[in-house]
């Protein structure tokens, strides 16, 4: 019985000292032409990655993306380091946009604190003040700007 327990731990010891070989290396690479990429175990990452709590895609040949990015029908900014704005507002061409927290580009209405935005009209932001004071809701509505 101990003889087949001290084997039994040998194998353990041994599976988990193999495990540890195949702890995940990655690090930031740029290439020559500046583009950042993200390379796991010598592999190029390909489509969204969270790395150190922040969402970053990847094109086909491993290039961080940055600007707009259309991917399932939503859109999503990617900022000038590459991580994707959420809860985030971005002007664009005069217009304004905005980003929830799974970083879709808002095409509704979002409430952003206290002021409902509403941005069904095309690039036309239709914002409310709403507010509750003394029970009676106050509403405040104007186009452009947030």
């Amino acid at each position: 019985m101990i003889k087949r327990l001290g084997v039994t731990l040998l194998i353990v010891a041994s599976i988990m000292g193999s495990l540890s070989s195949f702890a995940v290396s990655a690090k930031w690479k740029e290439d020559k032409s500046k583009n950042l990429m993200w390379i796991e175990n010598g592999v190029k990452v390909k489509g969204w990655k969270q790395i150190d709590g922040k969402w970053y895609n990847f094109r086909e040949d491993g290039i961080m993306r940055t600007g707009w990015l259309k991917d399932n029908e939503n859109w999503y900014y990617l900022w000038s380091d590459g991580t994707m704005a959420h809860n985030s507002w971005l002007t664009n061409g005069g217009f304004w946009y905005y980003f929830d927290q799974s970083g879709k580009m808002v095409t509704n209405s979002v409430t952003v604190e206290n002021k409902k935005y509403d941005f069904n009209a095309p690039a036309i932001i239709v914002s409310e003040n709403v507010s509750t004071d003394n029970n009676t809701a106050n509403v405040m509505t104007s186009n452009g700007g947030k």
